[in-house]
């Protein structure tokens, strides 16, 4: 009787302190949820969220890479850098813009990037422009192998014991 109402006691307790913690959370607006969601997600996905359109570190440092491992002239480099700006640019408005639906969003995303192509073959010759697709392969074929990795639980299973 007595392990019954300790045990009783013990839980009524959990209780109360997890309802306290539910009720103490601010109260977050929809369009506060939604930010912070666009934030986070831009955040995981490299991009900058900087309302003055500035590039963050991580891009600049990517495309300093990719200037050094094609070989860029300095001429070639700031015309990449404004084609990815320009980019940057379509992309955040579309995200921004409500409204579409998920079908005509994704064909505007394919025109922008396929807009973005055209303009780097024009300013890269074309051992540059084999490269920098031989990169975007070898980036598919990353992210495939974690999205399939993450489907089936990871690179691999194992038990408690760490045996696979």
């Amino acid at each position: 009787m007595k392990k019954q109402f300790l045990s009783f006691a013990l839980l009524l307790g959990l209780l109360v302190s997890v309802s306290e913690t539910t009720v103490a959370a601010p109260a977050v607006s929809g369009q506060e949820q939604h930010q912070d969601k666009r934030l986070y997600q831009a955040g995981r996905q490299g991009r900058s969220q900087r309302p003055d359109g500035q590039q963050g570190p991580r891009r600049q440092q990517r495309l300093d890479a990719m200037a050094k491992e094609m070989n860029l002239s300095s001429k070639q480099k700031s015309k990449v850098e404004k084609i990815y700006q320009e980019q940057q640019q379509q992309m955040q408005a579309l995200r921004g813009q409500s409204g579409q639906d998920r079908t005509q969003q994704r064909d505007e995303f394919k025109r922008i990037h396929e807009g973005t192509d055209k303009k780097l073959k024009d300013v890269l010759s074309k051992k540059q422009y084999a490269q920098l697709e031989a990169k975007r392969q070898e980036r598919m074929r990353q992210l495939q192998s974690r999205r399939g990795d993450q489907r089936r639980g990871g690179p691999e299973r194992r038990d408690f014991n760490g045996r696979g």
